[in-house]
């Protein structure tokens, strides 16, 4: 038998011809199967796309919709999407990314106490930070992160060791009216949503561990009164605003989880206060003003900072409460792809937004059942519900080479059904990916023969049914 160095030495092309040759076949068989298996998922999307058939055919109010590709923006299904409307909390996408945009991702609330024009007086400053809790240190509420009451009173009583007869409030940094004149008291009595101060506690819930709880008509009160009672048993209480002397000594200070931590809590749980009070913020730091009616300049300008075109915008509050915000869905789509991409600093938003049938608002209420059970796990993104509009906002993984981004507002209709009707679009556009500009009909019509989405109108069903009184705004 020859000696397998000898036969080396002495035909060397033969060898290196053989092993060219192995690269050149391995690497054709590995690239067929990779194409090949690009290609069957393409293949398997397209069989399962009926995205654009289900657009035809909806019957769950009037279909708002702007689908398209994460990557090039390229529209794949529309259905009025440049039409302004209702929507919801999917507003929270928009008051997110704004506060973001105009106060960074590491801002933070300082709430102060400073000494007041009597040596028994102190003023209790409050800082737009509705987190500060008046439960033990230690012990959480609905806000991870948030500072507490008593350690603001430990860092008083340490630099004020003189007996404190009362305690005043500066409440100037927010402007009211504190409820917006759109929203329902129902908001108030289900515990969605309190009256917007720049000094609260727990977000002015009875129950600080409760995300539902009754909110009061006095949120000063309620912060002011706590923190008195932590300073002494007798301490009396003065609820209208005041504004501390110059230079007046500071007593302590304690501050909120950072923004980006409170866009997280704000998408994940809906939380109405907190956007609320993010919208004021957001319109202080552009100098838009201090009141609700500063939300609409405030937001766009900050939007214009991360891209996203505020054409046909009407915002009067940050939370989507009421019914009167207007906004297109090709917009929140628009923002959506950034959100997407982590553009702009816009990560936060994107761990903030919810999984199908897994986390937050979107594994609530029978979510991605039925045939939209495929898709748990495969959709992020953001509901909005108000008395006659469902909505969602959200992102795809990705098929077919592409992730889809998506808007779907369903406007009078006051059918739960519905989020079931709209679970079931989104999960088809997962399944459609980068195929769903081009999926067949059902029954196998041809595409050539139909009329573009756009200029297909969607049937409209009006509802005479309302929504029970209390009902919760996700």
């Amino acid at each position: 038998m020859t000696d397998h160095r000898s036969f080396l030495r002495r035909y060397p092309y033969v060898v290196a011809f053989t092993t060219v040759l192995g690269l050149v076949l391995g690497g054709v068989a590995v690239g067929t199967a990779v194409i090949g298996d690009r290609e069957g998922r393409a293949a398997a999307a397209e069989r399962r796309c009926t995205a654009d058939a289900l657009a035809t055919r909806w019957t769950s109010g009037t279909l708002f919709l702007d689908a398209r590709s994460v990557d090039s923006g390229k529209s794949v299904l529309s259905v009025r999407g440049d039409e302004p409307t209702q929507t919801g909390s999917t507003m929270k996408l928009i008051t997110a990314s704004a506060a973001l945009a105009a106060l960074g991702p590491d801002r933070r609330f300082t709430t102060t106490v400073v000494a007041g024009a009597e040596s028994d007086s102190v003023v209790l400053v409050g800082g737009g930070d509705p987190t500060l809790s008046r439960l033990p240190s230690g012990q959480d509420s609905v806000y991870p992160g948030a500072a507490h009451l008593d350690d603001l009173a430990r860092q008083v009583r340490a630099a004020h060791p003189a007996p404190i007869e009362v305690v005043r409030v500066d409440t100037d940094l927010f402007d009211g009216p504190a409820w917006h004149p759109s929203w329902t008291e129902s908001a108030r009595t289900s515990g969605s949503v309190s009256n917007i101060t720049a000094l609260m506690v727990d977000g002015d819930r009875d129950d600080p561990t409760e995300a539902y709880s009754l909110r009061s008509t006095g949120a000063v009160t309620r912060a002011a009164t706590s923190f008195a009672a932590l300073l002494g048993p007798d301490v009396r209480v003065e609820t209208t605003s005041v504004t501390p002397s110059t230079g007046a000594r500071t007593l302590g200070t304690v501050r909120s989880a950072t923004v980006s931590e409170l866009v997280g809590t704000l998408l994940t749980h809906s939380d109405d206060t907190l956007a609320e009070v993010l919208a004021r913020h957001v319109a202080i730091a552009e100098g838009a003003g201090r009141s609700f009616d500063a939300v609409q300049v405030g937001t766009t300008k900050a939007l214009h900072e991360v891209h996203v075109p505020t054409d046909g915008l009407r915002l009067v509050d940050g939370s989507g409460l009421s019914p009167d915000n207007r906004v297109p869905a090709a917009t929140l789509t628009t923002l959506m792809r950034a959100v997407a991409t982590h553009r702009d600093g816009l990560e936060p938003v994107d761990r903030g937004l919810a999984i199908a049938g897994r986390t937050g608002t979107l594994d609530e209420d029978g979510r991605f059942t039925g045939a939209a059970r495929d898709a748990r796990g495969h959709v992020r993104g953001k509901t909005g519900t108000l008395d006659d509009m469902f909505g969602l906002t959200g992102v795809t993984d990705e098929v077919a080479g592409d992730r889809i981004a998506f808007t779907v507002f369903a406007e009078g209709t006051s059918d739960p059904a519905t989020r079931h009707e709209i679970d079931v679009l989104a999960a088809s556009l997962w399944r459609c990916g980068g195929l769903a500009a081009t999926a067949p009909q059902a029954q196998g019509a041809a595409r050539s023969e139909r009329a573009a989405p756009s200029e297909r109108p969607a049937r409209s069903v009006r509802s005479s049914d309302t929504r029970p009184p209390g009902t919760r705004h996700r």
